[in-house]
């Protein structure tokens, strides 16, 4: 992806911004399903699955309603494809959408076992643009999802969850009714590639801490004097 020129003041802010984050802020892989299951298994399916599972709902969930998972029938194409429907919608029921999402597992489990003879991990090798459209025909596997995976497995791009549009559009990177694929190009502009896999961490960690979506912490935000949002919260008087 070609950038474009961005005013210096503003790449200087971006790269303020992401030092203050990671000085004030812990990252641990608990917090996040995806970055968890990816350094416990190496498993990019297993980290598709609980990627899935964490769409609408917690990652604390999501990864309840995973280790349920493997316990009840084992997280790969072929013992989902074989497991009862019943089956797996009672393991990920905490999950949330358990329905839904158990159908969908068992669809992509089907599809990857017969058009990929069960090797998803040859899904992800490519380049970027092939490899993002390829996953994105799975079922259940939108944008996000497929940056998810990409960015975990070395590609340039950026996820944007809920938090991460949220801190975006109020740090003034995005406007407010800008849809996912801008505010994921915007960020790509002003940040550094090398700081890509960083930033849905540290901007999801703030937006659950801190910049919360109904009454954010405005006094007590590590990089409020950088950020433009109109309507900041004021400390509360005691």
């Amino acid at each position: 992806m070609q950038k474009t020129a961005l005013s210096h003041s503003e790449t200087r802010r971006a790269e303020e911004i992401l030092t203050i984050l990671r000085q004030t802020l812990t990252i641990r892989d608990e917090d996040f399903a995806a970055s968890r299951i990816a350094k416990e298994t190496h498993d990019p399916f297993r980290v598709l699955i609980v990627t899935i599972l964490s769409q609408n709902c917690t990652d604390i969930a999501a990864l309840r309603g995973y280790y349920e998972l493997e316990r009840a029938v084992g997280v790969s194409p072929s013992s989902l494809r074989v497991a009862r429907l019943q089956t797996i919608r009672k393991a990920i029921r905490t999950a949330g959408l358990y329905k839904q999402k158990a159908k969908a597992i068992k669809e992509l489990s089907t599809v990857i076992l017969e058009k990929y003879s069960g090797d998803f991990a040859s899904t992800i090798v490519g380049p970027f643009l092939e490899v993002r459209d390829r996953l994105q025909e799975l079922p259940k596997v939108g944008p996000k999802t497929a940056d998810v995976l990409l960015s975990i497995w070395g590609q340039q791009t950026i996820s944007v969850d809920t938090h991460v549009d949220r801190v975006s559009k109020r740090l003034g990177f995005a406007q407010t009714k800008a849809k996912y694929e801008e505010v994921r190009s915007n960020l790509m502009q002003v940040f550094r590639e090398e700081d890509y896999r960083l930033i849905p961490l540290y901007f999801m960690a703030l937006g659950r801490k801190i910049c919360k979506a109904q009454r954010p912490l405005c006094p007590t935000c590590p990089i409020n004097s950088l950020c433009p949002y109109k309507n900041k919260t004021k400390p509360r008087i005691a």
